[in-house]
């Protein structure tokens, strides 16, 4: 097999014309923002995995660092005198970004903690069915086979083919639902294949069910307009430190308030007895920089413009992913209508856990381009993101990586 040996190191990027996203805010210079400079990521690597974990913009850490010295002034202070407040005043800022109110909103660690607290918290008995589906985060999957071993329930998974319509994805899931059937469990956008779903005609096919509905929504706060009172999931948890771009990490997670008395968190602590915020404001001593750092986030995309920058990213991602596609003469998966600001682009050869787990590292090592490689129904894939900080040479470097480590198609 071929490989493609860098000797020149990537050129630092070119700060980008404000036309590039056109921002409507009224504070941060878009231009800037689409400069290396104010981004913490390596310019030297062509970093297309901004959903992996994230990223900080400069103006984010620097507001974490000084919340990080207000910490350390006097901890005792800040997380026992003032926790309440400064936590509800975030709260106060997240209802606004997902659309929904305070009292039905508490933060965990992230999204994964968040599907877990409410798969072991949720009123099961032996013989029940989940509902799935073959899009699910590996974590999600581990979770529902815990309850399977503890308490008897039966999981059933859906596939969900990449080329479908909304109607057809609503009825595969809906068609899964039976008289044992006590919850359905959907991603908002799947992780490992930049699905987006229709997330608000499941939660209504689900509830004519007469069942209750728990969305995966790791990737989407940020990445989409998130409206939680027109989704109306009885579960919905997100990512703060992903397209949001806190630090990490830091989610949100809604309980629709008829389970409010039955969801509580993994870890008991003072608050447990109290009610349901209580209970989550304080699970036990945490960094709070990751949450009280939401805030700062939120204005540096307010003032940028959530829409504008939504249309440039997923404007990279897209455009992006058709030069790989082109360069390993494959095809990019999935309709635009169900994507965001993650494209898949189907590779020319069939590879194995570990033979994704080698190629990304070879990627990186080698070519110093960071993807994800995924698989799904039997079909290996490459994952590309779109961030301000990219711009269309790293597609062009990732497909002339591929094309040295996997070939072409034919």
């Amino acid at each position: 097999m071929r490989r493609l040996r860098l000797t020149q190191p990537k050129p630092m990027r070119p700060m980008l014309s404000s036309a590039s996203v056109a921002g409507s805010g009224t504070g941060t210079s878009t231009s800037a923002a689409c400069d290396e400079t104010s981004w913490w990521i390596d310019p030297g690597v062509a970093y297309l995995n901004h959903g992996g974990f994230g990223a900080l913009p400069v103006p984010v850490a620097e507001a974490a660092a000084a919340l990080r010295a207000e910490v350390e002034a006097n901890p005792t202070d800040l997380l026992m005198r003032q926790w309440d407040e400064r936590v509800a005043t975030v709260r106060t800022a997240v209802a606004g970004l997902v659309r929904a109110p305070e009292e039905e909103l508490v933060f965990v660690p992230n999204a994964t903690t968040g599907t877990a607290t409410v798969l072991a918290s949720f009123p099961f008995a032996e013989g029940d069915e989940v509902v799935i589906t073959d899009h699910r985060y590996p974590a999600v999957a581990s979770q529902t086979e815990v309850a399977v071993a503890r308490r008897g329930v039966r999981v059933v998974e859906v596939p969900v083919p990449l080329d479908v319509t909304s109607d057809d994805v609503v009825a595969r899931i809906a068609a899964a639902i039976t008289p044992r059937t006590r919850l359905v469990v959907v991603d908002h956008i799947a992780s490992p294949t930049g699905f987006l779903f229709p997330v608000a005609e499941l939660a209504q096919a689900a509830h004519d069910a007469g069942v209750p509905i728990l969305v995966d929504a790791a990737h989407a706060p940020g990445q989409v307009d998130v409206d939680l009172a027109a989704i109306n999931a009885d579960f919905w948890v997100g990512n703060l430190h992903k397209w949001v771009c806190s630090p990490r990490a830091a989610a949100v997670m809604r309980v629709a308030p008829r389970w409010q008395s039955a969801i509580r968190p993994l870890v008991a602590s003072h608050g447990y007895v109290d009610g349901f915020q209580p209970a989550f404001d304080w699970t036990g001593t945490l960094d709070p920089v990751p949450l009280l750092a939401i805030p700062a986030a939120l204005r540096f995309w307010d003032e940028l413009g959530w829409d504008d920058v939504r249309r440039h990213q997923r404007r990279l991602a897209t455009d992006g992913a058709h030069v790989v596609a082109a360069a390993l003469k494959t095809r990019v998966a999935i309709t635009d209508s169900f994507t965001a600001n993650m494209r898949l682009v189907q590779l020319p050869v069939q590879l194995d856990a570990d033979g994704r787990i080698d190629l990304v590292s070879r990627l990186t090592s080698t070519h110093g381009v960071t993807v994800h490689v995924t698989e799904h129904q039997d079909t290996t894939y490459v994952r590309m993101c779109g961030q301000l900080y990219n711009r269309p040479q790293d597609y062009e470097r990732l497909a002339s990586a591929l094309v040295a480590e996997v070939g072409t198609e034919g």
